[in-house]
């Protein structure tokens, strides 16, 4: 009796569900549609397409590696981030829809800023400067981060998008490896989501925590806005006055974080929530 279709997403889903997974049905819809080469919706107009051993094998390994937590991102090798399909390999820290108002918070400041610069600390995938590039078409941007592995990926999305010519990236940690550049003190805005998990928190996603890039999710100690106060004490600097930052925080970090703002200096501060309401996106700007 030949596997349909509708048979292995049925099984495929029951089995997420018995593993805890958060999304069951729509893991396996994506996994199984990534696997087939075609559309989630055509899995419902093929529901009755048998599936022939060759193409069931691969699936099964997928399934096992998402049954023991493994990023459906990692798995097929690409994730959605601001409408815009991105390369992910497990050098990266798979995007997030939050991360996202850090776009959208630098897009709205930068609305008359002419081909502004812009740094992205920690670029990682390259998602937010390549989406900032891909809103902007005269702007360029300066994306750091201490993986080189992650740069590669970083440098892979921005060819990708077509936007390879305006983006520079260079390794090492916060905003130190532009020292040099000209763009120094002249930024029109520094973005960042960096890392601010502090080991042994209860709320991380063992998925997360076993598959993800530590260096991206954790901070060293119990701080987790030691990262976002370097990025932030350095970015007085590299900011032209009226220079715009923005850097995404945890969870609960949100009255800290505009505290932390406002001691060094910046004005019009605000922390903007993310889709579930909850203060994410910490923005200021340097006086001038």
């Amino acid at each position: 009796m030949p596997t349909t279709v509708l048979e292995v997403l049925r099984k495929t889903t029951e089995y997420f569900a018995a593993r805890g997974l958060d999304s069951p049905r729509l893991d396996a819809e994506v996994l199984l549609a990534h696997r087939l080469g075609c559309r989630r919706l055509d899995l419902y107009l093929q529901h009755d397409r048998p599936l022939a051993e060759p193409e069931l094998v691969p699936l099964r390994d997928a399934v096992r590696e998402r049954g023991r937590g493994v990023p459906v991102a990692y798995l097929t090798g690409t994730k959605e981030f601001y409408a815009l399909p991105f390369a992910v390999t497990r050098d990266v820290l798979v995007p997030r829809p939050e991360t996202e108002g850090v776009v959208e918070a630098a897009v709205e400041a930068l609305a008359d800023a002419a081909s502004p610069v812009v740094a992205d600390v920690g670029t990682g995938s390259g998602c937010i400067a390549v989406a900032l590039l891909v809103e902007r078409p005269d702007a360029r941007a300066l994306a750091g981060d201490v993986s080189a592995p992650a740069l590669a990926v970083a440098r892979a999305n921005a060819a990708r998008h077509g936007v390879a010519d305006r983006l520079e990236t260079r390794e090492g940690a916060g905003l130190s490896p532009w020292r040099d550049h000209a763009a120094w003190g002249r930024l029109a805005a520094v973005v960042s989501n960096p890392p601010y998990i502090v080991r042994g928190d209860p709320t991380v996603e063992p998925g997360v925590a076993a598959h993800e890039p530590a260096l991206a999710l954790y901070v060293d100690g119990d701080d987790p806005l030691a990262v976002a106060a370097a990025v932030a004490t350095q970015a007085c600097e590299a900011l032209a006055p009226g220079g715009f930052l923005a850097v995404e925080v945890g969870a609960g970090s949100g009255a800290a974080a505009h505290t932390l703002l406002e001691r060094l200096g910046y004005v019009g501060v605000v922390v903007r929530p993310d889709g579930a309401g909850i203060p994410r996106v910490a923005c200021g700007r340097r006086p001038g």
